[in-house]
């Protein structure tokens, strides 16, 4: 009797297991997707980079897969941008997966639709989101399941003008010229050199070219101050910036400068470098004697934001480009 009991209380178990493993229809399980992190990640003068978390979970003994999501950004009231998380993603059997994705929104697409848009400070963003998962071929489940998602963050408004101002190139010591020359094993009369380096950082024609400066090691400070204006009224300040500069199309200097002072509503970067002149190219010297030319900025910051925006301090970027005059 005892063997009997425990056959039928098996038999039980096992019909109550296969039960809960096949679902009947109406009771079966479906698939969870969550956005489980949500941010501003980082901030140039021309962009805004979101960064979503989703965590899908599967409860299937075989793996799903699915394209990515569907965003709609929406800034002020206005619809800027739709998009789509690039690449595929696949979850396996019985588990869970969080995949990362990143979208950027272009200021220059939220300046044409926001009106007013030099007046404000603060952007409210709406992305609308929507995954679509297909499920197995199983009896009971629908062809797919659908995720909608509204996510809310205000980002700065961002107009960005940036100058290179007060550009001015030392001329070499004497002593300089001198270590130069014979470093190099040049023979040249010192001081008619120092007087060729004279004459091309001021635009003139040397009178007795007995060297080129760009065939010496000859270190030449230079100085100037990028000032970085926001046309709008969104936040911009840090208190230090690593930045290059290239001029006449023609890398010059690289730093970090922490000499930030805000002006009026001017971020003003203070700099002074050193580049060498085997650097003064023929580019570069028409920049002397031109007295104006091109650049290109390169800088990196850090950004605070508000709390409820982003409780760490976030990267903010940029890469501008325009002309500028020196006396």
């Amino acid at each position: 009797m005892k063997r009997v009991a425990i056959t039928a209380l098996l038999v039980t178990v096992a019909a109550a297991l296969w039960a809960f493993d096949m679902p009947k229809p109406g009771g079966i399980p479906t698939p969870t997707a969550e956005i489980t992190r949500f941010q501003v990640e980082a901030i140039s003068l021309r962009d805004v980079t979101f960064l979503f978390d989703l965590t899908v979970k599967n409860p299937y003994p075989l793996k799903i897969a699915f394209d990515g999501v569907t965003l709609v950004f929406t800034v002020e009231g206005s619809r800027v941008f739709t998009t789509a998380s690039k690449g595929g993603f696949s979850v396996g059997a019985n588990s869970r997966k969080t995949n990362t994705f990143t979208v950027t929104l272009a200021y220059d697409a939220i300046i044409q639709l926001v009106k007013d848009y030099i007046s404000k400070d603060w952007l409210n963003t709406v992305i609308n989101g929507t995954l679509v998962i297909p499920l197995p071929r199983m009896a009971g489940l629908p062809k797919n399941v659908t995720f909608k998602y509204e996510l809310k963050k205000k980002i700065p408004a961002i107009k960005p003008d940036v100058e290179l101002l007060d550009f001015a190139v030392k001329p070499p010591t004497a002593e300089q010229v001198k270590t130069a020359i014979i470093r190099a094993g040049r023979k040249a009369d010192p001081d008619q050199a120092l007087r060729v380096f004279k004459d091309v950082l001021a635009g003139r024609k040397p009178s007795a070219p007995v060297i080129d400066p760009a065939d010496l090691d000859v270190p030449l400070t230079v100085l100037f101050t990028i000032a970085i204006r926001n046309e709008a009224k969104g936040p911009l300040a840090f208190n230090s910036l690593h930045y290059d500069l290239i001029v006449n199309d023609e890398y010059l200097v690289a730093g970090d400068a922490a000499n930030v002072v805000k002006k009026a509503d001017a971020y003003l970067v203070t700099v002074t470098n050193v580049f060498s002149s085997s650097k003064m190219s023929l580019k570069v010297k028409e920049l002397f004697r031109n007295r104006r030319g091109t650049f290109d900025v390169k800088g990196k910051a850090s950004l605070k934001l508000p709390d409820a925006i982003r409780k760490e301090p976030i990267p903010l970027t940029f890469d501008e480009a325009g002309t500028f005059r020196f006396r």
